[in-house]
């Protein structure tokens, strides 16, 4: 009993650096629990920019057009770099490059292909490519009998000025909503994972210095039996943190509407947890210096959540970067989260997909266990960074 208020105490003299991941984790979840919106059926119009080399009256009909139906914006700069930034940043939705014979196939009586770049979760794309479609194929109409590109213009408006109020199905809130959720449940492995590497850091620390060891050489538990009531210890930790996150989660994100992919959510954060307590557990048992410990949260967590599509979609990234976080455990714990918010149906082929995520996590957990075992045991020395001394 006295080694576990002993590792409380350190914990809470230590609350400061804990707190770090929970209140990053729960102010952005509160960002994303004010975004879900299940009740709002209403289409919400895009932004949309519309690039083009040339002006004429043809692309001028295109780009009043879309302004009565969507908000048109104008982007300071058109470079791929400003395009990108723009999306990420959702300044804008969807980007149509217009070819640069567009006015000149349209007069010609052909249907012009039309480049449309969007973000991964724009809804609008399928809505905006109907319009676009719907008032070249009205112009190309009214010119195959004969009239101006003028005239064809102008009766193309009149036509389609005919508008009405799109409502959207309840199923397609819900959806929105699920995309939400697992991108929330992604900012687990931040806060989650700092959490418990940072406790595990501080007991660890603790207990590997040197005067601190030698006393426990003559204590009455041996070091085996000391080591692992310390990991059972920091084990009951880290249980607690996730049930914290979980119920965090419940509050303010799933709420009432329990269902299945709710569930899963909670199973994979569970799976997660397997290689985040290894992981810590093996790192923090080795490295005694507190800069290599910030080091490696730094580097690993930090790092592995930007490359492994935490902070970035992994649809905005170089494959070269997905391909290299698919070697940390963050990266298959969004995968996961992922497949359970774009999937509709959980039939076999989303079990067969889920468990091998899953199971990967566990190889990742059973991968730093034995790297714990075999540089753990009896005479292995401990890895120490020492600063320059003047």
């Amino acid at each position: 009993m006295t080694l576990y208020k002993t590792i409380w105490t350190l914990l809470k003299a230590n609350k400061s650096n804990l707190l770090i991941g929970v209140l990053i984790t729960v102010g952005v979840t509160f960002f994303y629990a004010q975004s879900i919106d299940v009740e709002n059926t209403s289409l919400q119009e895009a932004n949309i920019a519309l690039i083009s080399e040339e002006e004429s009256p043809v692309v001028d009909g295109l780009r009043d057009y879309l302004k009565e139906k969507q908000t048109l914006v104008t982007l300071e700069g058109t470079s791929q770099k400003e395009i990108d930034d723009a999306l990420y940043f959702n300044r804008i939705n969807i980007v149509l490059h217009l070819p640069v014979d567009f006015t000149e196939q349209v007069e010609a009586g052909q249907m012009p292909a039309i480049e449309i770049q969007s973000r991964p979760d724009a809804f609008s794309k399928t809505i905006v490519t109907q319009q676009v479609n719907t008032y070249l194929q009205t112009l190309l109409l009214f010119k195959e009998e004969g009239k101006t590109v003028s005239e064809a213009i102008e009766q193309a408006q009149t036509a389609l000025a005919v508008t009405g109020q799109v409502e959207l199905s309840t199923e397609y809130s819900q959806r929105m909503k699920k995309m939400l959720t697992g991108m929330t449940f992604n900012l687990l492995s931040y806060g989650l994972f700092l959490s418990i590497f940072s406790g595990f850091g501080v007991i660890n620390m603790a207990f590997n210095r040197k005067a601190i060891s030698k006393r426990n050489q003559s204590a009455p538990l041996a070091k085996r039996v000391l080591q692992r009531k310390i990991l059972l210890s920091l084990i009951s930790y880290s249980l607690l943190l996730t049930f914290g996150f979980l119920l965090l989660m419940v509050l303010l994100v799933i709420r009432t509407s329990w269902d299945t992919a709710a569930w899963y959510h909670i199973l994979n954060t569970f799976l997660f947890l397997l290689p985040v307590i290894s992981f810590s557990a093996c790192v923090t048992s080795l490295v005694k210096n507190s800069e290599a410990i910030g080091g490696i949260s730094n580097i690993f967590i930090t790092g592995s959540c930007f490359i492994g599509g935490v902070f970035v979609s992994a649809n905005f990234l170089p494959d070269i970067v997905n391909k290299i976080a698919a070697f940390t455990p963050t990266y298959w714990f969004v995968q996961n989260n992922t497949l359970i918010s774009e999937t509709l149906t959980y039939n076999q082929g989303f079990t067969g997909s889920f468990w091998f995520n899953g199971f990967v996590l566990v190889a990742f957990a059973a991968v730093f266990s034995m790297i714990h075992f075999v540089l753990g045991k009896e005479g292995c020395p401990r890895w120490q960074y020492n600063s320059a001394k003047n």
